[in-house]
């Protein structure tokens, strides 16, 4: 617990979107010890790419918090809200903003633990495959935090989803964004099925290729169907930088588990469950412009899109492969 508000607190410090790429960088640096047979490797992960330094249910959710919180109290300057996840909050110097960032990563610390172990109580099992309603639980507490700071740091409107103002839920017509330049349904949909295609079959191809004498070679196949995503995250430091890269993190997820999934349940082979994950990817694209538009794009604290359809997405993988 101690831990993990430092955690939050960092998070706020260097801002939300930047104590996720670090998660990309954690969770990569972690996997490719894993390739390499190194002991420590999966506690590493567990630590740095999942845990109180830079899981994102701490660090990112910290972060975002923080932000909102900033918001409210009037610390950023004129026509910057809460929904701001990229600025470091470090270059506010009021101890409050940290100190908010850091109860956020307690928070989600113990709601990450909470989820988890309601899951193992009622999920039922279907013999020889697993979980029915298995899902990730680091996403849904990104969710649930954003939740709880909206509900208590948002200025215009509480509201969990909108507030719409007369609009069409999911028409952007009233000067609302997320990420602009990708809002558009075909472009949201092309980059979900292209990233998730190739990280798709770059799943599947590791599991082919890896040793089974590897001693990490468990934990390298319950986890290779991230490897897309911590590229997919790493690639955010252009768009902080204000290039207009595209944000797929949630596509690749859902293509790479989808991928995985496919082919360790299904025995859909190698070019079978790529396209099963590339169809993922594209349910991904789509799937999380239409979260932001309804949960994002109108308020003025950020509740992550990619975080609500990764949940989403993830539970309805882990359904359909199992039943």
């Amino acid at each position: 617990m101690i831990v993990a508000f430092g955690g939050g607190a960092f998070g706020a410090a260097i801002g939300g979107q930047t104590a996720f790429i670090f998660t990309g960088f954690a969770f990569l640096f972690g996997f490719s010890a894993l390739l390499g047979g190194v002991p420590i490797a999966q506690d590493f992960i567990g630590m740095f790419a999942f845990g109180p330094v830079f899981g994102p249910h701490i660090a990112f959710a910290g972060g975002a918090a923080a932000a909102a919180y900033a918001a409210k109290r009037g610390y950023f300057a004129e026509g910057v809200n809460g929904r701001d996840i990229v600025t470091p909050l470090a270059g506010i110097p009021k101890a409050d903003i940290f100190i908010v960032g850091g109860v956020f990563g307690m928070l989600g610390y113990v709601i990450e633990r909470a989820v988890g172990y309601l899951f193992s109580l009622w999920a039922p099992e279907v013999p020889g495959e697993g979980l029915l309603f298995a899902t990730d639980t680091v996403a849904l507490t990104v969710v649930l935090s954003a939740v709880v700071a909206r509900l208590a740091f948002g200025v215009k409107s509480k509201a969990i989803a909108g507030p719409f103002n007369g609009a069409k839920p999911l028409s952007l017509n009233d000067g609302t964004h997320w990420v602009e330049h990708q809002e558009k349904w075909s472009i949201s949909a092309l980059h979900g099925l292209t990233s998730g295609v190739l990280f798709a079959y770059v799943a599947v191809w590791v599991i082919e290729n890896v040793p089974q004498d590897n001693p990490a070679y468990a934990n390298i196949i319950s986890q290779v169907f991230l490897v897309g995503w911590a590229i997919s995250a790493i690639s955010l430091i252009f768009l902080s930088l204000g290039m207009k890269t595209p944000v797929t993190h949630h596509m690749t997820i859902l293509a790479g588990l989808g991928a995985v999934q496919a082919y360790t349940a299904w025995d859909a082979g190698l070019i079978g469950s790529t396209l099963i994950g590339a169809a993922w990817g594209l349910i991904g694209g789509v799937g999380g412009e239409a979260f932001s538009r309804i949960f994002n794009a109108r308020g003025d604290t950020h509740i992550d899109p990619p975080a609500g359809i990764i949940f989403i997405g993830t539970t309805a993988i882990y359904l359909v492969t199992t039943i």
